[in-house]
């Protein structure tokens, strides 16, 4: 409603004001005895003072609907701008949807091809296969360790990663390769820029049993497994599960609580 009537009365206020200056000069408002020449005398000067107020009136209508004008088109560039902003983060929504279907669709085919690698595992001409060789890879790597300790008459003295590596070589075909595809699993989560990487890693610890964590305790205390494996297997706690008493001697234990923070 202001803006209705707002030109109006810019125009009223002209006239008023003009008017009140021929009243000032005349002494009344008489309009009929100015016209007929009896103040001619100011017949100029009225004149001009009225149209220099009209013009100045359709200056100021012109800023004002200029002013509208820009507010319009503030307002649109506005909604504009909130278009882009919606369309950009439904964009960015879009990428990161797919960017997530990206990593778990490479995600789950690796860990479909590391389970399947453990449960096609076979040693020797038993017949024996599947997860339960990790038992008896175990049992044999103990036998070794109590073996070794018949030998000395100081435990601490035990070159476990010497141990290990007589072992590992041993087993080397079946363990290398189960212990790079699970290291590749592991660093591809957490190389990744996805939220919840713990999530994931959680999934493949849920993979692990007892024997196979208990391997990959002693490869990690190992030079294979040392520098590389072993912060991603403390960051992750993908020892979380296994038990200590089944270590190789009670002072393993204190290499056990390395893997987890303080």
């Amino acid at each position: 409603m202001k803006g209705k009537w707002l030109i109006p009365l810019i125009f009223i206020a002209v006239i008023v004001l003009w008017t009140a200056s021929i009243y000032l000069q005349t002494g009344d408002f008489c309009l009929l005895q100015w016209v007929k020449g009896e103040h001619s005398g100011h017949v100029s000067e009225a004149l001009n003072a009225l149209f220099s107020g009209l013009a100045f009136a359709g200056i100021i209508i012109a800023i004002l609907l200029q002013r509208k004008d820009l507010d319009v088109q503030q307002r649109e560039l506005e909604q504009t701008r909130e278009e882009l902003r919606g369309q950009k983060e439904q964009l960015r929504m879009q990428n990161e949807t797919f960017k997530l279907q990206q990593f778990e669709a490479t995600f789950f085919q690796m860990l479909r091809f590391h389970n399947e690698n453990a449960t096609s595992i076979d040693i020797g001409e038993s017949g024996i296969s599947g997860r339960i060789c990790f038992r008896l890879m175990y049992d044999e790597f103990k036998e070794e360790y109590q073996m070794k300790v018949q030998d000395l008459t100081q435990k601490d003295s035990i070159p476990m990663n010497e141990l290990y590596f007589a072992f590992y070589n041993v087993y080397h075909s079946v363990l290398g390769h189960y212990f790079r595809t699970l290291y590749n699993i592991v660093k591809f989560v957490d190389r990744s820029d996805i939220d919840n990487k713990k999530f994931y890693v959680n999934l493949v610890r849920a993979q692990l049993s007892t024997y196979e964590l208990l391997l990959l305790f002693y490869n990690c205390l190992s030079g294979l497994g040392r520098d590389k494996f072993k912060p991603l297997v403390k960051k992750y706690e993908l020892l979380k599960h296994m038990d200590p008493k089944l270590v190789l001697d009670n002072s393993h234990s204190f290499e056990f609580a390395s893997f987890f923070p303080h």
